[in-house]
């Protein structure tokens, strides 16, 4: 069945998010005794990209699996706060909450300690259940650990086929932690078999020579063989058409508290644009999205966590239209980013 996102429907888009959830401890100085101060957030790869899609103006569901605890009924009610469906949310006495410990450094660049390393804990019981809800979706987001690891890969696949035979558009953030994979080899098969239903792949470079194991960006993004767009970090962001980088817009100049969740809030960007644009000018659009994505990249970064500074879609746009550097772009996106 063929779905068809319309231009200009992103209140209307029905976005799924398939992954993990968790909580993000997080900490950036300690005392002279050793002592560290922590500060916990929700968090998690789907659930950060989940909020801050409902929060630019989609219709968001996310399925996942959490603790029958206070931590994981914190994250259902803070998802039902933020308008997110959560009725493909499983809650088991069985798991865990998961906890991902983060330090800053001096830049806000972010280290990380996980804590329930997914496996079985994170799995799914009812896939076909889940499998019926993403059929219903328009857009369907999964990423992370979730799709390559053991107990959850498998399922990752057949969601998403189903999403895909429903006629979704299927986008993909790999997030790929060298220290978290033990075997390589294996995650990197699992994610080729995903990357095949795969219509809007984000990476960023650290992920793309993760999944490929090349020695440069170039030789991985030849490697991949595919369209993508690309995270540089301070750099910026770019588009690789296939056969180089056909666009490229510089990273905006913020004051960076964090960059937990950047590459989320790019996502949750790039989805919105795709609302706004519809599938068939969306590829025709690059510049526009590279630069719609990396705002709301930028304005999360300016806060603690990935949910600390982004509130709304008109915080992008006055973003955009007082710092945009491509003037065409910011005629568009002053008043409206459709």
């Amino acid at each position: 069945m063929k779905k068809t996102i319309c231009p200009g429907s992103g209140e209307t888009t029905r976005v799924i998010c398939l992954g993990n959830i968790a909580y993000d401890i997080i900490t950036r100085r300690e005392d002279n005794r050793g002592g560290l101060f922590f500060y916990a957030t929700p968090g998690g790869s789907v659930l950060n990209t989940a909020v801050l899609m409902s929060r630019l103006g989609l219709k968001v569901g996310v399925a996942a699996r959490t603790g029958k605890d206070f931590l994981g009924e914190t994250l259902l009610k803070t998802m039902k706060r933020e308008g997110i469906n959560i009725s493909a949310v499983e809650s088991s006495s069985e798991a865990r909450t998961a906890l991902a410990l983060a330090k800053i450094d001096e830049r806000g660049d972010s280290s990380y300690v996980f804590y329930r390393e997914g496996g079985k804990e994170a799995a799914l019981s009812e896939v076909e259940r889940t499998m019926k809800a993403a059929a219903l979706s328009e857009v369907f987001h999964t990423g992370s650990a979730y799709t390559y690891d053991d107990a959850t890969a498998k399922d990752t696949l057949l969601i998403t086929g189903a999403a895909k035979r429903s006629g979704a558009v299927i986008t993909y953030d790999p997030n790929w932690r060298d220290t978290r994979i033990k075997d390589k080899k294996q995650a990197r098969k699992r994610i080729g078999r995903l990357l095949a239903l795969v219509d809007i792949l984000k990476l960023s470079d650290a992920d793309a020579l993760g999944i490929t194991g090349a020695s440069s960006l170039k030789k991985a993004m030849r490697a991949l063989d595919r369209e993508a767009f690309v995270t540089l970090g301070n750099k910026g962001a770019a588009y690789w058409d296939g056969n180089g980088f056909s666009e490229r817009v510089p990273a905006f100049k913020v004051k960076v508290s964090d960059t937990i969740g950047a590459g989320d809030a790019f996502t949750a960007g790039l989805v919105r644009r795709l609302a706004d644009t519809g599938k068939e000018k969306f590829s025709r659009k690059i510049k526009e999205t590279l630069l719609f994505a990396s705002a709301v990249s930028a304005i999360v970064a300016t806060g603690t966590g990935a949910l600390g500074a982004l509130k709304s879609l008109a915080q992008v746009e006055r973003f955009l239209a007082a710092s945009c550097r491509l003037p065409s772009a910011c005629r568009q996106f002053s008043g409206t980013v459709r």
